[in-house]
């Protein structure tokens, strides 16, 4: 007689698979990846790693950007950030505390495709 199992293997649960260590899912990906954030003062866009190992400054005005930790690098307050995803060139719009929303206009964020 077989028993079930209180979990699927095949078909795991999202929420699960986030939390266990990249090589430990079923499917194995990074954690990192590249983002694109919006300075607060001159709204200028740079492209940073998600564990950026330096502190990264605006090249427009020289803001400080972000600061490294010793994982994912911590964002100033104000600057507002997207993802890069490789699939379908299309980007998911994050933004830190104390962004107000009607200040930066999605039009402006959509990625250019190539």
């Amino acid at each position: 007689r077989k028993e079930k199992m209180d979990i699927d293997l095949l078909h795991p649960d999202r929420w699960d698979e986030e939390k266990k260590y990249k090589t430990k899912r079923l499917v194995q990906a990074p954690n990192s990846f590249f983002m694109d954030v919006k300075c607060p003062g001159c709204y200028h866009i740079t492209t940073i790693f998600s564990h950026a190992q330096t502190v990264i400054k605006c090249q427009g005005c020289g803001v400080v950007l972000c600061h490294p930790t010793g994982g994912k690098c911590k964002l100033e307050l104000g600057t507002g950030w997207r993802r890069k995803q490789k699939m379908n060139n299309r980007a998911i719009l994050c933004y830190t505390q104390n962004w107000i929303l009607r200040d930066m206009p999605i039009k402006n964020l959509s990625l250019k495709k190539k």
